[in-house]
């Protein structure tokens, strides 16, 4: 899809006013600058490399039509650090006519642009008179040879041979493009490499890429290895325990696909919500025909290329993931999120459907820009994990309540309430927190406090709550892994900690979720509403 030149001009503005400006391929650049930039077109791509100043951190790529106005697409990449200098390089699937294009790039925090072009020429025509006469013979018919339709190619990658190609089929209609392995072919890539990339082209007219394999390959009981699908409309990294616990898959093949939505179809509230953002549908076929899936135990990551707007980008942490589920409503994946360094909006699911990116900027009247607490909070109002204490209200500085605190823990994580619990807590009562109760005591992420309760009126301590958010994570097989080298001997107060709490608050802390406070980790203290949003973000911002 073109960008009007009106809003390539609204973006480069943003460079203006973060910095001077300056269009000049040759311009020897100082600090937070662009150094060099090269680029080239094959096989339905454009590939871009060059180098920067050691203060960039991203690179922004602007790619521009023939007539060097009309912005084609704008991409953003990170960096790879060097002693002098960082490197930068990418690839932009676009089908292009013949003609001769500009690419710019620029630091994304404002700087010069620096250009480069390249040139896509038309196939060389061939002359069909193969007998050397300008006209055939008096009586003799010649018949055109038929323009060839094109070919397309997927690529490998493994990291450990270089690139190969797969080639890729289109079905009847030209709207699906499809590329196959055999079980010889994803053994063979999974011995090279843990995460094997399939990268389709953007193909003219093809709304959909489906690659389709041996349905046992991934049925495997553990996770252990991914294969990922890499399209012009996003990226799905496939576990290859994907389809374990399915029945039915014996002996078939499975067609796992990611395409572009079909707008017309939405709701009007659906519509408002999604505007202009990437609508992206997710699909299973099991031997072509398609077959719903859903499995806790093997989430999906999905990577959509996303270029916020001005707005968007001063508040990224709201920039969320929608999933449309059928009936009108729209369901916010609490784990999507937008990187700026890659320019992508990922989330992971265990179900397909229809996903959207979204933006949903939620402020808090007792919320004040400058506390430390504010990225947190908006963080999680935009992803519905809470709606505040009412009249536009936080409340941050209020002690966290039990009950609050386990609405807001499975909200975040997407762990349903009990609809008619067969049994709950004999406190649960009849509230906001009563179906979310009964599935915690049904799953085991608490047991009470004794005597069959669970005292949701109770403001919560600060170990309480790290055993509930570590016996959730556990339920769903969501542990984060560890990045801090502290443990629990680098605090003070270690001793002061429940034998109960211990092993839950030891792996937080490995985790990085738990940071303390001045070498302490008040185990005992209660919980303000503040300090639960900082502990959530930490995690589901990673």
């Amino acid at each position: 899809m073109k960008i009007k030149a009106k809003q390539a001009f609204t973006f480069i503005l943003t460079f203006i006013l973060a910095g001077n400006l300056l269009i000049l391929p040759g311009y020897a650049a100082e600090s937070n600058e662009i150094l060099s930039l090269t680029a080239k077109y094959t096989s339905g791509r454009v590939s871009f490399s060059g180098t920067a100043s050691t203060d960039v951190l991203a690179v922004a790529i602007l790619l521009y039509d023939t007539d060097g106005t009309t912005l084609l697409r704008m991409e953003t990449v990170g960096v790879t650090s060097g002693d002098n200098q960082n490197s930068f390089s990418g690839t932009i699937r676009i089908p292009l006519s013949s003609g001769t294009y500009t690419v710019k790039a620029a630091n994304y925090e404002g700087g010069n642009l620096y250009s480069a072009t390249f040139t896509v020429s038309a196939p060389a025509k061939t002359d069909n008179n193969t007998g050397g006469s300008s006209s055939p013979a008096t009586g003799v018919t010649i018949t055109p040879t038929p323009t060839p339709a094109p070919v397309y190619q997927a690529e490998i990658t493994t990291g450990a041979n270089g690139a190969e190609n797969l080639d890729i089929t289109l079905d009847d209609t030209g709207d699906n493009a499809l590329a196959g392995l055999d079980q010889e072919n994803i053994q063979s890539l999974f011995s090279e490499s843990n995460e094997p990339v399939i990268s389709m082209p953007a193909i003219p007219g093809v709304n959909t890429y489906t690659l389709e394999l041996p349905a046992s390959t991934l049925s495997g009981a553990e996770p252990g290895k991914t294969l990922a699908l890499s399209t012009d409309a996003g990226t799905i990294s496939i576990p290859d325990n994907m389809l374990s616990g399915m029945s039915g898959t014996e002996d078939k093949k499975v067609g796992i696909s990611i395409g572009y939505g079909n707008k017309n179809t939405l709701s009007d509230k659906e519509k408002e919500a999604v505007g202009e953002r990437p609508l992206i549908k997710l699909q299973l076929t099991l031997d072509g025909t398609q077959t719903s899936w859903n499995n806790p135990d093997a989430p999906v990551t999905v990577s959509i290329p996303y270029t916020p707007s001005d707005e968007e980008l001063e508040n990224p942490d709201s920039i969320v993931v929608w999933y449309l589920d059928g009936a009108g409503n729209l369901v916010c994946i609490t784990n999507g999120k937008y990187d700026p360094a890659t320019g992508k909006v990922t989330f992971t699911t265990t179900h397909f459907s229809l996903y959207a990116v979204g933006y949903n900027r939620i402020t808090f009247s007792d919320v004040e820009q400058s506390a430390w607490y504010e990225k947190a909070i908006g963080f999680i109002a935009a992803r519905e994990i809470t709606k505040g204490t009412g009249a536009g209200k936080f409340s941050p500085e209020a002690l966290l309540t039990r009950g609050e605190f386990i609405v807001m823990l499975m909200r975040a994580y997407e762990i349903k309430p009990d609809d008619n619990p067969a049994e709950n807590f004999a406190d649960a009562g009849n509230t906001y927190y009563t179906g979310y109760l009964a599935a915690a005591k049904r799953l085991g992420i608490s047991k009470g406090v004794g005597n069959n309760l669970f005292a949701p009126g109770n403001n919560i301590t600060r170990q309480e709550m790290f055993t509930l958010l570590y016996n959730a994570l556990k339920v769903i097989n969501r542990i984060p892994q560890g990045t801090s080298a502290k443990t629990l001997s680098s605090f003070t107060d270690k001793d002061s900690i429940a034998p109960w709490a211990e092993e839950a608050m030891d792996y937080l802390i490995k985790a990085g979720a738990i940071s303390g406070s001045n070498g302490r980790l008040n185990p005992q203290n209660t919980s303000t509403r503040a300090e639960m949003a900082q502990v959530l973000y930490n995690l589901l911002s990673k």
